[in-house]
C-alpha cells in the first residue's frame, strides 16, 4: 500500500506525525479525549494509528493499546502492536480511538479503508471516535495528494444498515486551520 510505505518511510526517517500531534491542535485532541473518557467512564482505549504517541502519551485510561505499521523505538511503556489494522486480532477496548488517519488512506486503498472501518467496529465495546474531515465536504483539496486523499468514510458508515451503532457526538466545526473534526459512534 501506497500509503502505508510513505508514513513508514516518514518514521524510519525519524520524521514525527506532523501539526496534528503538536502545539494547539494537540492540546485539543488531548482535552477533547480525556474528557469523553471521564465523562463516560472509559476504562480501556484501542488507538487504530498511533503516530508518533504525542497524543497516546497524554491519555488519561486505565488501559491504552495502539496499533500502527511501524515499530517504535521508545515507546514510553506503551502497549503497542506492529501490525496492519485489519489484521489485529487482539482484545477490543471500551473505546476504539483512530485520529488522523482515515484521510491518510489513498484512493485506491479504499477496501481498506472500508474494512478497518469494520474492524473498529467490532473491536469496541462501547464507542469509536474519529477525528478525520467530513468526507462528505467535496472541497476537501489539497497539495499533499501523496499522502492525503478525502476517503467516503462517512459515506460508507451512513450508507451502510448498522444495527449496533449510532452517531452519538460531533464536533460543530473544524478547529481553525485544520479540516478534521471529532466523529463520536456509540454501540447500542
Amino acid at each position: 500500500m501506497k500509503s502505508a510505505k510513505f508514513w513508514t518511510e516518514r518514521y524510519e526517517m525519524g520524521d514525527n506525525s506532523g501539526s496534528g500531534s503538536r502545539g494547539d491542535l494537540l492540546n485539543f485532541k488531548v482535552d477533547y479525549i480525556n474528557a469523553f473518557i471521564r465523562d463516560n467512564e472509559i476504562k480501556s482505549v484501542l488507538d487504530f494509528g498511533h503516530g508518533d504517541l504525542e497524543v497516546a502519551k497524554k491519555i488519561e485510561v486505565d488501559s491504552y493499546r495502539g496499533i500502527d505499521i511501524f515499530d517504535c523505538e521508545d515507546s514510553g511503556g506503551l502497549d503497542l502492536v506492529k501490525c496492519q489494522f485489519t489484521e489485529y486480532d487482539g482484545e477490543g477496548a471500551d473505546l476504539v480511538i483512530c485520529l488522523d488517519v482515515l484521510y491518510h488512506i489513498l484512493e485506491d486503498e479504499q477496501e481498506y479503508m472500508r474494512d478497518t472501518l469494520i474492524k473498529m467496529i467490532d473491536k469496541s465495546k462501547k464507542h469509536i471516535m474519529i477525528y478525520a474531515q467530513d468526507s462528505t465536504n467535496y472541497d476537501f483539496d489539497t497539495e499533499y495528494r501523496e499522502h492525503l486523499y478525502n476517503s467516503k468514510w462517512l459515506q460508507y458508515m451512513y450508507g451502510r444498515t448498522w444495527e449496533d451503532i449510532d452517531l452519538v457526538a460531533k464536533q460543530t466545526e473544524p478547529m481553525t486551520g485544520c479540516s478534521a473534526q471529532f466523529f463520536v459512534f456509540g454501540k447500542k
